[in-house]
């Protein structure tokens, strides 16, 4: 079942460009414990001068996150577009831009007796929730994506395995996660401090 979000805030074909698939929380952003209002939003040292160098180099650059907050029934959908446009504006007023973000509201699980019925329809097994690749799937599609030259970026090991399964380069970052949520036995090809280490990583190769 795909009913993913998608936003997108600049659309380019991407068919002769690099293009890096991002993590959000915890590559892009601080990782909080069920993110649920804008207030919490801190974007993490290095990440600006990061997108910014990516924006340099016109590399096409995709958000893809999981968003369980909406499953838990801490968060509508409309709240976690609140949080992705606040994030997009902070990052345009320092300069930075990104391409889309596309995000999956749910979660396998529906044994939590505390789950509000309203966000019930949420905990159900779907296609989209990373390491799934719908999400993948739908932004190569919309902006005719290279895959030949494109990356996947994160902190948790499902970016790594995304992007082992879509057949292209994984770089994780010790931010966040840093790759010890252990949930996948993976291995990148690139480790590095933060998502501006990444950026000089995918514009050297």
């Amino acid at each position: 079942m795909d009913q993913f979000i998608s936003q997108v805030y600049k659309k380019i074909d991407a068919s002769s460009k690099k293009t890096v698939f991002v993590d959000r929380d915890g590559t892009i952003n601080k990782e909080v414990h069920y993110l649920a209002n804008p207030n919490q939003l801190k974007i993490i040292p290095g990440v600006i001068d990061g997108i910014k160098k990516l924006n340099k180099y016109d590399i096409a650059v995709i958000v893809i996150s999981n968003q369980p907050v909406i499953a838990r029934g801490l968060a509508t959908l409309e709240d976690v577009r609140l949080i992705n446009d606040t994030l997009v504006n902070l990052l345009d007023k320092e300069g930075a831009y990104i391409n889309a973000i596309y995000f999956c509201p749910h979660h396998p699980e529906r044994n939590h007796p505390d789950i509000p019925v309203h966000a019930m329809k949420y905990r159900i097994e779907c296609e989209c929730r990373k390491p799934k690749l719908a999400m993948f799937k739908k932004a190569i599609k919309d902006f005719n994506i290279n895959l030949k030259s494109s990356f996947v970026v994160g902190d948790r090991t499902e970016d790594i395995k995304a992007g082992e399964d879509l057949g292209i380069q994984t770089i994780l970052v010790e931010t966040g996660f840093g790759g010890k949520d252990n949930k996948y036995p993976i291995l990148p090809n690139y480790k590095c401090g933060n998502l501006l280490n990444a950026a000089d990583i995918i514009i050297n190769l």
